[in-house]
């Protein structure tokens, strides 16, 4: 599917969702939300306010196709040492999906949620992420919907089997707002030529995940073949200078279980071909590298209380490697009949002492109205993906409106 091609589909989808808006006055109106997100980050100095519209509607045209349809218009104004404003309007969710008994097929722009672990999935590598979004709200909200045709088919209740087609490559976001000025960005301040992959067949991304249940415990084994979502920079002369998206191939495996009040999940993905950034100059280093993680997770009274550790190796072609491992915790805890809530969020890695902290409070004001706060702190900085964002704490208020 070429892109003017997904572009007619998914204004196929739109015009289904608003035919059957118009004609099923049973189905459930849309949702939504209206925020109003203000930021600031003292080390970049920069004060952002964010104001975003969201909306959602799902409809079932019978009892076996299901039609979605969401997305947003958010801008942006900020101070980034001086004023900046932008807006986008993007689709989050359309999709057409048909279920039945044995089979589940799925087209359109979505996201597919792979691994176990708590925000650091070694095998979550479908959709690229929004960097800005990733350490102001989670994984999940980071993620960006990509082009893609699912199927999956069930074999009773233990076992299924996921694959995964996406046409042509989407790029990682360091911000979707004025990504040139965002205090999150990591692109080098020289100039260079982007060389994303073209939209050719040659260039499609897949793969496929098995999914089982044996006994108590949950598992599954994948493989993908795809692109890196954030581009590796390479001098093309002396005086030019690429930025490329290589190939790599992923084969993984995850599982969780329960003892007790235990909740216990573990994740491992390898990479035999992979590509690395130097980190002295424009060279992109062949080789491969490996991701491995366990963790556990449990009620504690009033406390949900979790933690994993992550160990990833890099081995370059030329012969050096390096190893980094990562202490993760996360706690949470509601108050007063969950009129308040809190979540603690912590990275650490031994090696480089770098390191990534979050809090965040929420208090609902009424039924539909809540208000959420939050502080992110990074540690020293290092050669590992947190570390390079050591200058970049942050602290948030935000207002919602949900409908």
């Amino acid at each position: 599917m070429g892109f003017s091609g997904f572009l007619r589909f998914s204004g196929f989808v739109a015009l289904a969702l608003a035919c059957g808006a118009g004609s099923a006055a049973a189905q459930p109106a849309p949702t939504g939300h209206l925020s109003v997100f203000f930021d600031h980050l003292p080390n970049r100095d920069a004060t952002e306010l964010r104001a975003r519209a969201f909306a959602e509607q799902k409809l079932d045209a019978g009892a076996r196709l299901r039609l979605t349809a969401s997305g947003f218009v958010e801008g942006l104004l900020a101070d980034r040492s001086g004023k900046v404003t932008d807006a986008v309007v993007e689709p989050q969710e359309l999709t057409i999906a048909f279920r039945s008994k044995r089979l589940d097929l799925l087209a359109g722009l979505g996201r597919v949620v792979w691994g176990r672990l708590d925000e650091l999935q070694p095998t979550d590598v479908v959709n690229p992420i929004e960097v800005s979004r990733f350490f102001f709200e989670g994984r999940s909200e980071a993620r960006l919907p990509v082009p893609l045709l699912r199927a999956t088919v069930y074999a009773g209740d233990s076992a299924s089997v996921e694959a995964v087609y996406v046409p042509f490559f989407r790029r990682g976001r360091f911000d979707r707002l004025a990504e040139d000025s965002s205090p999150f960005n990591l692109v080098p301040g020289v100039p260079f030529t982007d060389r994303s992959p073209s939209r050719t067949a040659a260039n499609a991304q897949g793969g496929a995940r098995l999914n089982l249940t044996t006994g108590r415990v949950d598992w599954s084994v994948s493989a993908y073949r795809g692109f890196r979502p954030f581009g590796l920079y390479a001098a093309a002369s002396p005086a030019e200078i690429d930025r490329v998206y290589p190939r790599f191939t992923m084969v993984g495996g995850d599982f969780e279980t329960v003892a007790g009040p235990w909740v216990m999940r573990g994740e491992v993905a390898v990479f035999p071909r992979d590509a690395f950034q130097s980190p002295d100059r424009a060279v992109v280093l062949a080789g491969r590298s490996f991701d491995a993680g366990a963790g556990v997770d449990r009620k504690a009274g009033v406390y949900r209380v979790s933690g994993q550790v992550l160990v990833h190796r890099e081995r370059y072609d030329a012969g050096s490697q390096r190893t980094d491992v990562s202490l993760i915790v996360s706690a949470d805890r509601s108050f007063a009949r969950e009129k308040y809530n809190g979540r603690l969020f912590g990275v650490y890695n031994p090696k480089s002492r770098a390191g990534f902290a979050r809090g965040i409070a929420t208090a609902s004001l009424r039924d539909n109205l809540a208000l959420e706060s939050s502080v992110g702190w990074f540690g020293r900085r290092g050669l590992d993906t947190i570390g390079r964002f050591s200058d970049s704490d942050f602290v948030y208020l935000r207002l919602k409106y949900f409908f």
